[in-house]
C-alpha cells in the first residue's frame, strides 16, 4: 500500500511539473520598479553616483541578465537544513481543500497517542495542535492569553502547541467570557467551539491533575499544571525561607525551569527581580513537599510562614541606608561562593552595587527595572557644592520614610521581600550578602575608651580631633583644592602598648565603623597599590569610617636610592595620603625608620611608652575588674562559679611583671578559663601561673632575667 501511495504522489508530481512548464508561474516580484522607488525607503535625497566607464568582459558564453527562482521541494527536512531545490513551486492545495480552510474557524490535528494503549483495531489519538482562523475569537481571547504573555497578532490567525499552557489556564477566564458574551451572537458559537475543542484536548490531564492535587502528589508530565503565572511558590534553600511569584515554567531535558520573581530593595526602592529555579526530573509520582520548590498552598502551615517572612520583610524596610549592625552566620559571595562571618558588618546595598557590581548612576533606571518597580523609585541627584563626587548618592531619611510608609500600605507584599540584603563584612573584608535574619543590632562598646590606659590630656586631643572633623572642614585647607584635608594619626612604640586599642575604642566612642587594613590588603605591587587605595579610601568616606592601618612600615619606610620599587610604593601611598579626606590611624614599631616626607604630613604623633609599674597596675586592675570578685560584686556574673580575690597589695604584686597589655591580657584570658573550668578562685597565685604558661620570657622588677630553662 505504501509503495502505491507513493506511485501515486509521483505521478501527481510530474503532471504538476509540466503544468509548471507549460504555464510558468510568475517571476516572483508582485511590485513593479515605480512603486519601488517610490515607497518610503529612504526621504533624504542623495546624489546619485556617477555611472564608472564600463570595463571591457573577457571574451565568452553571452551571460543572460535574469533572476532563477529557486523552490522547496518534496523531499526536503528543514529540521535538519537539508533542501531538496527544484524550478518549480510546491504542489497548490485543490480548491476543496482551500476551500475547507476558508470556512473552518478552528483547525484541530491529531496524532497518535504512543502512551495509551490500543483499543481494539485503533490507536488512542492526542490533539497536537490547535489553529484558530476566527480573528472576532483572537481578538476576544488575547487579552486573556496577554496575562500569559502570550501576544497574539489578530490580523492572521495563530497556532497553538501541545500542551497548550496558555489555553489551559485560561480555561475559567474562557468560560467567563462566554458566558458574558451575549446570546445568538457569532462570537458566542465559535468560544462555544474553542471550549469544547479544549475540554477535549484536556479531559484526561484535567483528571489525573485533580486526582494528583487532592493526594498532594505530583509527577513530571504534569508538573507544568501546578505553576500557572503568580502562583505563590515556595522555596527552602541556601539556609532560608524565601516566596516568590511565579513568572513561567519550561521544560528542559534534566528538569523543570522555574523563572520566578521576589522584591529585592535595589538602593533606590523596592523591584521585582526575575530568578530561574530548577526542579530535576523526577520518576514517577512524588509527594509534592519533598520538592525543592513548590505552592505554598501545599506547605504545612502557609499562614504561619507569611507571618514569619512577613516580619523579616518588615525588618528590611529599616536597611534602605547605611546601617552598622552585627552578624553572626553565613553570607554569600557574587559567586554564591559562601563565607563564616563572626563580627560588625554594614549593610549598604548602594555601596555593593558600586564596588562590587560596578554600577553606574543611571543603570538601575532601564525601563525593565522601572516596570518591576513595586515602589516610588527615588532619583538620586548631585549636589553641586559635594566635594566628594565619587561618593554613593544614597537615600535621605525622609526618602527611606516615604518608601518604608509606601511598602506597609501593600503589607501584603512585604512576605516576597528575599532573605538577603548586601552589604560589607569588616573582618572578612568583602562584599558579601547576608541574611536578614542573622543580623542583630550593634553594641557599641562606649566604656572601651575609658579603660584606655594613656595620658588623659592626649585622649582628650584625640577625641576633639576626631569628632571636630568633617564639621568645618572648609575653615582651613590647602593651597591645592582638595588637598590635605584628611586627619592623619600616627601612632608609634613597642607592642601591647595600647595603638590598635586607640583607635578601636575612638571609632566606638564616636559610633563609627572601624576599617582596619594591612599591607596585605593594599598589596606590595606599584601598579595595584595606587588603585587598591583610592577604592578603600573611597569606601572610608562613603561610610564615614575610621580607617586603621596596622603595622603599615612598608609605606612609611624611609626611602633608599637603591631600592626603587619601595621607593615607588612609598611615594604613591603619600599621595594618596594627601588626599584622603577621612580619618586613618597609622600604627609602627619602628618610629626611626620612617620617612620624612610623611612625618610632615602627619596631623597628629601618639608615642607610646613601656608601660610603667603604676600603668601596669591599672590595666591590671581594669581587666580583673570586669570578672566577678569573691564578695559578689562586679563582673557581667555574679552568679558565675569562678571568683576574683586579689587584695591591693596584691596588685602591686602584679605590676611587678614586666609585661605589656597584650600579654597583661592575655594572661587574665588564660587564668579565667582554668578557673573556670576548675571551680577556682582566682587569686595571685594563679594568675602568676598564667603569666609563667603565657609569658615566659617576662621578668619581675627586683628578680634577675633567667633563661626559662635555667
Amino acid at each position: 500500500m505504501k509503495k502505491l501511495g507513493r506511485a501515486k504522489d509521483d505521478v501527481s508530481e510530474l503532471v504538476w511539473k509540466w503544468r509548471c512548464k507549460v504555464l510558468p508561474p510568475k517571476d516572483g516580484f508582485d511590485r513593479t520598479l515605480k512603486e519601488i522607488e517610490s515607497s518610503d525607503y529612504d526621504t533624504t535625497e542623495k546624489p546619485a553616483p556617477k555611472p564608472k566607464a564600463r570595463v571591457p568582459e573577457p571574451a565568452g558564453p553571452a551571460m543572460q541578465v535574469k533572476v532563477t527562482h529557486w523552490y522547496e521541494g518534496r523531499d526536503s527536512d528543514p529540521s535538519s537544513d537539508r533542501y531538496d531545490w527544484q524550478l518549480y513551486p510546491p504542489k497548490t492545495m485543490s480548491a476543496a481543500s482551500v476551500k475547507t480552510i476558508e470556512d473552518t474557524s478552528i483547525a484541530v490535528y491529531k496524532i497518535k497517542d504512543k502512551d495509551k494503549p490500543a483499543v481494539g483495531n485503533r490507536f488512542p489519538l492526542k490533539t497536537h495542535k490547535i489553529h484558530i482562523f476566527n480573528r472576532e475569537l483572537l481578538e476576544a481571547i488575547a487579552p486573556i492569553l496577554k496575562k500569559h504573555d502570550l501576544h497574539v497578532n489578530v490580523s492572521t490567525s495563530h497556532i497553538f502547541m501541545a500542551p497548550f499552557e496558555p489555553l489551559y489556564f485560561s480555561m475559567s477566564e474562557f468560560i467567563g467570557l462566554r458566558k458574558a458574551t451575549p446570546d445568538n451572537t457569532s462570537l458566542k458559537r465559535v468560544l462555544e467551539l474553542l471550549l469544547k475543542v479544549l475540554d477535549e484536548a484536556f479531559s484526561s490531564r484535567r483528571t489525573e491533575v485533580k486526582s494528583l492535587r487532592a493526594q498532594k502528589l505530583i509527577n513530571f508530565a504534569n508538573a507544568w499544571t501546578f505553576f500557572p503565572a503568580d502562583t505563590v511558590l515556595y522555596t527552602y534553600g541556601r539556609n532560608a525561607e524565601s516566596l516568590s511569584k511565579v513568572v513561567s515554567c519550561s521544560y528542559s531535558i534534566m528538569s523543570i525551569n522555574l523563572m520566578v520573581k521576589v522584591l529585592i530593595f535595589d538602593g533606590t526602592g523596592f523591584v521585582w527581580r526575575k530568578t530561574s529555579l530548577k526542579i530535576p526530573n523526577f520518576k514517577g509520582n512524588v509527594p509534592i513537599t519533598e520538592l525543592s520548590h513548590y505552592p505554598l498552598e501545599f506547605h504545612e502551615d502557609p499562614e504561619g510562614l507569611k507571618k514569619t517572612l512577613t516580619s523579616r520583610g518588615r525588618k528590611v524596610l529599616d536597611f534602605q541606608g547605611l546601617c552598622y549592625q552585627t552578624y553572626n552566620g553565613v553570607a554569600v559571595g557574587i559567586k554564591a561562593d559562601q563565607h563564616n562571618v563572626e563580627g560588625r558588618i554594614l549593610i549598604d546595598v548602594a555601596g555593593y552595587n558600586k564596588y562590587e557590581l560596578s554600577q553606574g548612576k543611571r543603570e538601575a533606571d532601564d525601563p525593565e527595572t522601572k516596570k518591576n518597580a513595586a515602589t516610588k523609585r527615588v532619583e538620586i541627584q548631585e549636589t553641586t557644592n559635594d566635594k566628594n563626587k565619587s561618593a554613593v548618592r544614597r537615600l535621605s531619611e525622609e526618602e527611606q520614610l516615604e518608601i518604608k510608609n509606601e511598602m506597609l500600605e501593600k503589607e501584603h507584599l512585604l512576605m516576597f521581600i528575599g532573605p538577603l540584603i548586601e552589604g560589607y563584612a569588616l573582618k572578612n573584608k568583602l562584599w558579601l550578602s547576608f541574611y536578614v535574619e542573622d543580623i542583630l543590632p550593634m553594641v557599641w562598646n562606649d566604656t572601651a575608651f575609658d579603660h584606655l590606659v594613656y595620658d588623659e590630656q592626649q585622649k582628650d586631643l584625640v577625641m576633639s580631633f576626631v569628632e571636630h572633623h568633617g564639621k568645618k572642614q572648609d575653615s582651613f585647607d590647602d593651597v591645592i583644592v582638595g588637598k590635605g584635608q584628611g586627619l592623619v594619626m600616627l601612632l608609634s612604640g613597642p607592642p601591647g602598648t595600647g595603638k590598635t586599642l586607640t583607635a578601636e575604642a575612638v571609632a566606638d566612642r564616636t559610633h563609627r565603623p572601624l576599617f582596619y587594613l594591612q599591607a596585605e590588603d593594599l598589596g606590595v605591587s606599584a601598579a595595584t597599590l595606587g588603585a587598591n587605595l583610592k577604592r578603600l579610601f573611597s569606601m572610608a568616606i562613603d561610610w564615614n569610617a575610621v580607617v586603621l592601618l596596622d603595622e603599615a612600615d612598608v609605606f612609611m619606610a624611609e626611602r633608599n636610592p637603591n631600592d626603587i620599587m619601595r621607593n615607588e610604593l612609598v611615594s604613591i601611598f603619600l599621595r594618596e595620603l594627601e588626599y584622603f579626606r577621612g580619618i586613618v590611624f597609622l600604627t609602627t614599631n619602628l618610629y626611626h625608620t620612617i620617612d620624612s616626607a610623611f612625618r610632615s604630613r602627619v596631623n597628629l604623633h601618639l608615642l607610646f611608652k613601656p608601660l610603667t609599674t603604676e600603668a601596669r597596675r591599672l590595666v591590671w586592675a581594669k581587666f580583673l575588674g570586669r570578672l566577678p570578685s569573691a564578695g559578689g560584686e562586679g563582673g557581667d556574673d555574679d552568679d558565675a562559679a569562678m571568683k576574683v580575690d586579689i587584695a591591693d597589695e596584691e596588685m602591686g604584686e602584679l605590676a611587678l611583671w614586666r609585661m605589656n597589655g597584650r600579654e597583661i591580657k592575655n594572661s587574665v584570658k588564660m587564668a579565667q578559663l582554668w578557673c573556670d573550668f576548675k571551680g577556682y578562685t582566682i587569686t595571685l597565685e594563679k594568675l602568676e601561673s598564667a603569666i609563667k604558661s603565657t609569658s615566659p620570657h617576662v621578668t619581675k622588677e627586683g628578680e634577675h632575667d633567667q633563661s626559662l630553662y635555667d
